[in-house]
């Protein structure tokens, strides 16, 4: 469109802003590490977990070993909250308050009150703490032949969770309970973990339980003060679902790629299958699929770490793989992008990229020329894009 100004009769050039934008991308997550369509793809081309593994983790080794083989792991299953239902199933739990301990067979509710106490009742009685612990029949705190379960209200997503092993440590954070699940790390947490689809091949799921192993053993050292906890049971660590996932109908494929990467005596755990990098434990972070590479960790989180480098990652574009997310596209309006980027609107977008095909910046500008930039993980979370790898038109 030609516009003539009144004052000096020039001509000005305006282009309209389009309706919207195409966004074109791959992958899902934030692709660093291993691509667990990736290693799914390797497993049905005939590749071991050791393969896999060392594969999307540049020089790293799979090794075993023995230390801590049988150590425990708190997990936080929920915070935030000012009360909690805690109910056994087939059999009874006991709590522990200072010096008391009372048991029940039936619900117990727990509470911040406004004293900053923790308080846990029972039918009509009550009992108060600065914490409590909740123990329950057929577990290794409390022996019993009754194999009980806890329902826990609002721990997995607002919905109940329910777990069978460990014991339940119920303290305070920021003026909320904060609930954490102690368990063995390899005979009751990686049971619980739901990462990966049971129905996918041995060698994937081996991968994934020596990598999820991996990520915990490395987390086993000093609580964490933001959550007292060493690992979350959401995806900002692993998402851990307890009984819930390991005793599901479709589980069993599961929990034998756990046992088959780990030795036992008993019930005793005595040494498990790690990822080691010049002998130290790696971070072994995973993601759903990068796309055609995978980033390197100085891509995305601004810090170099040798064993996480761009790989290929055309595994995960397999047929075989069946990823829903080897390329997607979605269109974004005109007022979501003006949005994100703070500006009245956009007329058009400059996408920078690295050589793994990560987007590093985007450069939007209005009709009027006013221009804003981005990163790409910006852009992805304010357009709840599945990966910064993407291109936009």
């Amino acid at each position: 469109m030609i516009v003539w100004t009144a004052k000096s009769g020039a001509k000005v050039t305006v282009t309209k802003a389009p309706s919207s934008f195409t966004i074109k991308g791959s992958g899902f997550g934030h692709g660093v590490g291993m691509s667990q369509y990736g290693a799914r793809g390797m497993a049905t081309a005939g590749k071991s977990s050791t393969q896999i593994l060392q594969h999307y983790y540049t020089g790293a080794k799979v090794t075993t070993m023995s230390k801590n083989a049988d150590a425990s792991l708190k997990v936080q299953l929920l915070t935030g909250k000012k009360s909690v239902t805690v109910t056994p199933r087939s059999g009874r739990l006991r709590i522990k308050v200072g010096s008391k301990t009372i048991e029940s067979g039936s619900k117990v509710t727990i509470e911040r009150t406004s004293s900053g106490s923790v308080k846990a009742t029972v039918g009509s009685k009550s009992y108060s703490g600065s914490k409590l612990t909740l123990e329950w029949q057929g577990t290794r705190y409390w022996k019993s032949s009754s194999a009980t379960t806890v329902s826990v209200s609002g721990a997995q997503n607002g919905a109940t969770g329910t777990y069978r092993h460990g014991r339940l440590e119920i303290g305070q954070l920021k003026s909320s309970l904060n609930v954490i699940n102690v368990v063995g790390l390899n005979k009751e947490y990686l049971p619980g973990i739901a990462e990966m689809p049971a129905s996918w091949q041995s060698e994937a799921l081996r991968a994934q339980a020596i990598a999820s192993r991996t990520y915990a053993y490395r987390n086993l050292g000093a609580v964490k003060p933001a959550c007292g906890c060493n690992v979350y049971d959401e995806v900002a660590s692993q998402r851990f679902l307890g009984w819930t996932h390991e005793n599901a109908g479709d589980s069993g494929p599961w929990r034998k790629a756990v046992a088959a990467t780990q030795t036992t005596s008993g019930s005793t755990v005595r040494s498990a299958r790690l990822i080691t990098y010049k002998g130290g434990l790696i971070d072994a972070v995973y993601s759903s699929s990068a796309g055609s590479k995978t980033h390197s960790a100085a891509e995305v989180w601004g810090s170099a770490v040798p064993y996480l480098v761009s790989v290929d990652d055309s595994p995960s574009k397999y047929a075989s793989a069946q990823n829903p997310n080897a390329s997607w596209s979605v269109t974004a309006k005109q007022s979501d992008m003006a949005r994100a980027f703070g500006l009245a609107d956009v007329r058009s977008v400059a996408v920078a990229k690295t050589g793994s095909g990560l987007v590093k910046t985007v450069k939007a500008t209005s009709v009027k020329g006013k221009t804003a930039s981005l990163t790409g993980d910006q852009l992805r979370t304010k357009l709840k894009l599945k990966s910064a790898s993407f291109s936009v038109a």
